[in-house]
């Protein structure tokens, strides 16, 4: 059995892989200057003796979480991101590119075996759309994380309280809340509608549209011809440990 963890910017997920099933999802949000709930988030597995692969764009949490796995002799493997350079455009500075995005990319051969063209869309701390052109990553837009921004705009404005965001068909508000959800879930849904139409006529190519992450269901349902995939990273852990 393998333990799959994906380490984020704000939480820390993990799944069960054992004879091709994934299995017993788990996740924290976590801080981190607070260690001890990170290594507790894997003693049970750490004592069942399993094995580990880590996906990871915080390098300061790897570090933390291979220290306890090395203190207790524990088989791991960490994402070598040299793995990725025939399917990565020599044009993409591979150094800065977030592991998660290419690992995102291997799940999609799951789902779509076929398909050569896609735009990745992923709700996360920041979301991002990633661009596979005949299977072959070619760069991407970074954007502010929905979550990330209107947490900031409630921490700076007075008179803004904290809200949930949530579908809605109002195009504007008449109150301060229905303001935020319009420009909240209307207003995002037309920067990432905006942003396919816009790549799609750039590229001259008909992208297949796949959102994951955090708020990704409540969007696809908002968006155009876009599909979802909750665990789409752990499928590209997946195949990134039966083909790497």
């Amino acid at each position: 059995m393998t333990i799959l963890i994906d380490i984020g910017n704000t939480s820390i997920k993990k799944c069960k892989l054992n004879k091709g099933k994934l299995y017993s999802f788990k996740y924290i949000d976590y801080s981190k200057n607070l260690t001890n709930p990170i290594i507790n988030f894997f003693l049970e597995d750490i004592k069942s003796d399993e094995n580990f692969l880590i996906c990871s764009v915080v390098p300061e949490v790897t570090k933390i979480i291979i220290s306890k796995f090395i203190t207790k002799n524990v088989d791991y493997k960490i994402i070598n991101k040299n793995n990725f350079k025939k399917i990565v455009s020599l044009k993409v500075n591979i150094n800065q590119l977030g592991v998660d995005r290419i690992i995102n990319y291997l799940g999609l051969k799951y789902y779509y075996p076929l398909r050569k063209n896609f735009l990745v869309i992923d709700f996360g701390t920041a979301t991002t759309i990633d661009i596979i052109v005949n299977n072959i990553y070619i760069g991407g837009v970074i954007l502010p994380g929905l979550t990330t921004s209107y947490k900031n705009l409630v921490n700076s404005a007075s008179l803004i309280n904290n809200f949930q965001i949530k579908p809605t068909k109002l195009a504007y508000g008449t109150n301060t809340k229905n303001a935020l959800l319009s420009g909240s879930f209307n207003g995002y849904s037309h920067m990432i509608n905006g942003y396919a139409d816009q790549l799609q006529k750039h590229f001259k190519k008909k992208f297949k549209k796949v959102v994951t992450g955090g708020h990704g269901f409540i969007f696809s349902k908002n968006t155009k011809d876009m599909e979802f995939h909750k665990n789409l990273t752990f499928s590209g852990l997946k195949y990134y440990n039966e083909n790497f």
